[in-house]
């Protein structure tokens, strides 16, 4: 061992096993554990990447959290423990649909015409969640504008000339923007 730089084997094995050589390995062990069984459920039944399905609950969570910031400034109301359970079943719901959807795209067989496979539920699936993520994006943003954050308002007025012709983020679909 020595030959390749360590001390000893105690050296060897504190340097390549350290998380049992922690204080508190039990608690390090659980946590991994924790986090691979998300990441294989998150993989394994929602088709998302254990740091995708990670920022987009943060998304939620950042734009409940402006949105509560908004009415508490804006509007002058209370925040009320009703927001973080509308906001949990916000995630549920998503995560739910998500599931569904990925289960039908893997899980079926799907028909072949003229030589492609076609898979509408995997179509669905993509949809959907860039819908519900630009969804998020422009309610955030426009959390944002509410706050003050001008830029903000700039960003979402691009969105919006851009977009709005296929999509309602504001509640007014206008072909004839270009």
């Amino acid at each position: 061992l020595k030959g390749f730089g360590y001390e000893s084997v105690n050296d060897f094995l504190t340097t390549n096993f350290k998380i049992f050589y922690i204080q508190n390995y039990q608690l390090a062990l659980t946590f991994t554990g924790i986090l691979g069984t998300i990441r294989t459920f998150s993989e394994s039944y929602l088709g998302l990447d254990l740091l995708v399905l990670s920022v987009f609950v943060l998304l939620i969570i950042a734009e409940t959290r402006t949105g509560m910031k908004v009415a508490l400034k804006k509007k002058s109301q209370r925040i009320q423990s009703r927001k973080i359970g509308r906001m949990l079943l916000k995630i549920g719901v998503y995560i739910f649909i998500l599931f569904m959807l990925y289960s039908f795209s893997s899980r079926m067989k799907n028909p072949i015409v003229l030589g492609l496979e076609i898979n509408p539920f995997e179509w669905l699936y993509y949809v959907f969640f860039t819908g519900v993520i630009f969804q998020l994006i422009i309610s955030y943003l426009e959390n944002l504008a509410s706050l003050g954050y001008n830029e903000a308002k700039g960003i979402i007025g691009i969105i919006l000339r851009k977009y709005n012709k296929w999509f309602e983020f504001d509640g007014t679909k206008n072909a004839d923007n270009e």
